[in-house]
């Protein structure tokens, strides 16, 4: 059976929209060893509902055994975060193995602007941190401006659906590092049209535990009309790499 490496899923109780079957690391690892996901890039509910930092420190704290579980930090703006400066950022990604970080700009209140975040973009950028955002919490004239601004910039893009090709397309012909994490981007022949526009390095797998099944998403990479050594790039071996090469 095929190894995966998800790259989209959040553990904690969710503090805004209730939900019943949440994950504690316990019940993740149960859900992992159900679909051979050998690996997982995680972020917490509170750090999105509550309290990004509040949450990235109890993120820590709950999988800091869990040598399988990668951190994923939700982070704002360095002007009302409170890690601020650059210095204690990268001090704080050494210490604590953040492979990944994630914006909620429309449930944190700030705005994608040059003049609120382009610092810390440069900083990630140079640090080749992937960066995971969904365009339907941002809108997709703030991704083009991230990327015209920040072209080298490790960006994941997640929550898709199957009518955004219009918007993904130039992206991944334009720039060499975005990614689309399929969870959402369930489309007739989809996997099998990025490949053939775009190879097989540009697909990561991410189920959105707990909010989707990894099942699907699985069965979509598993009878997708491509070559087998491109389903394991996009099952495990992308992601993998991705993490490997964060340069901290």
């Amino acid at each position: 059976m095929r190894e995966y490496f998800d790259f989209n899923v959040m553990i904690g109780k969710p503090t805004i929209v209730p939900l019943n079957n949440w994950l504690d690391v316990d019940r993740l690892n149960e859900e992992m060893g159900g679909f051979n996901i050998k690996k997982a890039l995680v972020y917490h509910s509170y750090s999105r509902d509550y309290d990004a930092h509040f949450g990235n420190e109890k993120l820590i704290e709950e999988i800091k055994d869990c040598l399988n579980l990668y951190v994923t930090w939700v982070l704002l703006p360095l002007d009302i975060f409170p890690i601020d400066t650059f210095d204690e950022l990268l001090e704080e990604f050494r210490k604590n193995n953040i492979k990944a970080v994630r914006f909620f700009p429309d449930l944190h209140n700030f705005l994608l602007e040059e003049e609120v975040i382009g610092d810390l973009l440069s900083f990630l950028e140079e640090l080749k941190v992937p960066i995971l955002i969904s365009p339907n919490n941002t809108g997709w004239k703030d991704i083009y401006s991230i990327l015209r601004n920040h072209p080298n910039i490790r960006l994941v893009l997640i929550d898709l659906t199957y009518r955004q090709s219009s918007y993904i397309f130039p992206l991944l012909k334009r720039y060499e590092n975005i990614y689309v994490e399929l969870s959402g981007y369930i489309t007739f022949l989809g996997i099998e049209t990025l490949y053939k526009r775009f190879g097989g390095e540009k697909m990561l797998f991410g189920s959105n535990l707990p909010y989707k099944n990894p099942g699907s998403t699985i069965y979509y990479i598993e009878k997708a009309n491509i070559p087998e050594e491109v389903k394991d790039c996009i099952a495990y071996k992308n992601a993998d790499r991705l993490i490997q090469e964060v340069d901290l």
